[in-house]
């Protein structure tokens, strides 16, 4: 009998929300939510509203929150019960996956994933329920160049069973994780030696990295780099501190491929 084949091919980690499925209509629908479950009154709508847009537009003034998510439940904080914002992020996972919330991917990706095929494998790794990620894959032309989706992975703690799963054996060097949330992201597979790009959308360096840009498109080549040769490109660029990651891709690098 001839043993089935090995799988040696690198690991590339993908976050759902904030990294393959981009937009801020999401956030909005889930404050929307939140707000209508608490019954708030208008000028609470009001003052939730104008303290996410203006997280969300990057305003100097607003404190920062991990994602857009996290900006909602703390601005919710004494309107809402956590219970009530267990419910009203349902809500807006059944509208995302009922097609009612726009989102997009970032530009290239399709083409960036699909060149990556038999070279890398794929793993979409998420804490969002299965609900409304599946349907929106598919919506957005991708489902068919990810290998494999994990929903409800519970990152951070998660990664715990997660890495060794995913890495069966291989050198860590040949995983590497991209999101844009440092500590549910990141932390854990740098700390296992894994790869780790974090995608910074606000400039906030929450974390160190071995690629750090503000659009995952901006790492398109990188990452294509780092699939060929898993640890001579993590060699060439060990992950800097926080305040100096080893990469830092500034928009005007971008490069764009394939179709979004």
């Amino acid at each position: 009998m001839t043993s089935p084949a090995v799988d040696e091919r690198p690991v590339l980690v993908l976050d759902f929300d904030g990294t393959v499925c981009v937009g801020d209509a999401p956030v909005w629908a889930y404050a929307e939510a939140a707000l209508d479950v608490a019954d708030a009154r208008d000028d609470v709508r009001d003052a939730v509203r104008a303290g996410l847009g203006a997280y969300l537009n990057g305003a100097p003034e607003s404190p920062v929150y991990a994602d857009g998510y996290a900006a909602v439940a703390k601005l919710m904080g004494g309107i809402a019960t956590t219970a009530q914002l267990g419910t009203a992020f349902h809500a807006s996972r059944r509208a995302l996956a009922d097609g009612e919330v726009p989102v997009a991917t970032p530009p290239g990706l399709e083409g960036f994933l699909r060149d990556l095929d038999g070279t890398a494998r794929r793993v979409l790794v998420t804490n969002a329920p299965a609900e409304g990620v599946h349907e929106t894959l598919e919506r957005l032309g991708i489902a068919d160049v990810v290998d494999l989706v994990i929903t409800e992975a519970g990152k951070p703690a998660g990664w715990a069973t997660i890495l060794p799963d995913l890495l069966a054996g291989r050198d860590p060097a040949r995983l590497l994780s991209v999101g844009d949330i440092w500590r549910n992201d990141l932390e854990a597979p740098l700390a296992a030696g894994c790869g780790a790009a974090l995608i910074d959308r606000f400039g906030q360096q929450s974390g160190a990295a071995h690629l750090t840009a503000p659009l995952f498109e901006d790492l398109y080549d990188d990452l294509a780099a780092w699939a060929g040769d898993p640890e001579g490109f993590l060699a060439a660029h060990p992950a800097g501190s926080p305040a100096s990651p080893s990469r830092t891709i500034s928009p005007s690098s971008m490069h764009r491929t394939g179709t979004t």
